[in-house]
């Protein structure tokens, strides 16, 4: 059966990009400042804390609930910035409120730099994590404005492929210092570093990029209509409520259940994590131009197997085989959102993706608040992550099920 496109809001379709101050010969520059957002949004934002966990853990003697309630609220946060998002995302351009959310991360950095309790940790991380969700859903629509559906995948594949750049990054800054200064326990001095790095990009785009004016459509209340209109939104959003669950809980203690069950160095931790960044920096474009051949379902179900045998994995495996498995999930995961955002973007326009993308994140992150906390505290009383890594491989189970029941690639064939 053919699919009817949706209906197309009234007024201009989208915010046209204009170059800005930097970049007055063309949108060149901008082109490649967009895709850096991402780094604050989600390297910043998702993979420093659980790099920095072991050591924020020692420091301030806290607990393994404690550090997954600090995971949790991460994801409250988010959950926070993404209604705020969804709410506004018809009333003001995908720019503007990718440059609010930068500043407001670069204040949480700001925070967790200085940082001497884990209260003040927590509100360095609510706040880089509510200003992440503003740039998460307008990154997207900003990649791929003019680029042909047929090609999509690849460039927000590449939008995320910069996260496991700044990861690997990260990783090997974080081992040279503390191997440098001879403290394994460093930590601050990372996220100082980051806020400087949040701050440049921010001012990047305030240079490089402007919007013109377009019509402002209704806003302040949340609806699923634009949701409702994508082909197979219900399965696909299970699915990605499901990751929401094990992405928390999965990336909140891979570091500590590394060192804990795994018998993993913390110094070797580092250069997993430098092995994720690196395998995601390739894997991102990977499944991208993959969904852009075979579809997005067929991308989706290879990735969910692959997270559900990480899972498992890290419960069961040690030595080479566990590195290997992790290093495959970190090449593939980062990748799993990205397929989401293209499948609802393929069927909608600029100001519909972000209401209905945003709505999808609101039940992602509703899923995403417990498993930290409820994983931290499992492993308080058994000792061990081997429960909650077994039930991060069961939920992979349930998403993988759910896109069976999605509609194939007949259905998956983008608008222009």
């Amino acid at each position: 059966m053919a699919y009817d496109p949706p209906m197309q809001t009234s007024g201009p379709s989208s915010d046209q990009l204009a170059p800005g101050r930097l970049a007055r010969w063309g949108i060149g520059l901008a082109a490649l400042v967009i895709p850096l957002t991402t780094i604050v949004s989600h390297s910043f934002g998702r993979s420093t804390y659980p790099l920095l966990l072991p050591a924020i853990k020692d420091d301030l003697n806290i607990s393994n609930t404690q550090a997954g309630f600090g995971g949790g609220a991460t994801y409250v946060a988010y959950l926070v910035g993404v209604l705020i998002v969804t709410l506004i995302a018809g009333r003001y351009e995908p720019l503007r409120i990718m440059k609010a959310g930068l500043a407001t991360s670069s204040i949480g950095l700001m925070i967790l730099a200085i940082a001497t309790s884990f209260p003040l940790v927590l509100a360095g991380l609510a706040l880089l994590s509510s200003g992440g969700a503003g740039i998460w859903l307008s990154a997207p629509v900003l990649a791929t404005q003019g680029v042909e559906p047929h090609r999509r995948g690849v460039v927000i594949g590449m939008l995320t492929g910069t996260i496991g750049l700044a990861t690997s990054i990260i990783a090997l800054g974080t081992r040279g210092a503390r191997n440098f200064t001879d403290n394994p326990e460093l930590w601050r001095p990372v996220y100082a570093v980051e806020c400087v790095g949040a701050l440049l990009i921010l001012f990047l785009i305030s240079r490089s990029l402007t919007t013109h004016k377009t019509e402002r459509l209704p806003a302040g209340r949340i609806s699923a209509a634009g949701l409702r209109s994508v082909p197979g939104w219900l399965p696909v959003t299970l699915a990605y409520v499901a990751f929401g669950a094990i992405a928390a809980g999965y990336s909140t203690f891979l570091a500590e259940a590394l060192e804990t069950d795994g018998d993993v160095s913390r110094d070797s931790v580092s250069s997993i994590y430098l092995g994720l960044g690196i395998a995601s920096l390739i894997g991102a474009p990977l499944i991208g131009g993959i969904s852009d051949r075979l579809g997005r379902r067929t991308a989706m179900l290879g990735v969910m197997s692959i997270i559900g045998a990480a899972s498992v994995g890290v419960a069961t495996l040690n030595g080479a085989p566990l590195v290997v498995i992790v290093i495959l999930f970190g090449g593939l995961w980062v990748s799993y959102p990205t397929l989401t955002a293209t499948y609802v973007r393929d069927h909608l326009n600029d100001r519909q993706f972000g209401s209905a993308f945003g709505l999808m994140t609101i039940f992602f992150g509703l899923a995403a608040i417990i498993p930290p906390f409820a994983a931290g505290a499992v492993a308080d009383d058994r000792g061990s992550f081997e429960l909650p890594y077994l039930a991060f491989g069961g939920l992979a189970i349930v998403g993988f099920i759910a896109l069976l029941f999605a509609p194939g690639r007949a259905a998956e064939t983008p608008n222009s």
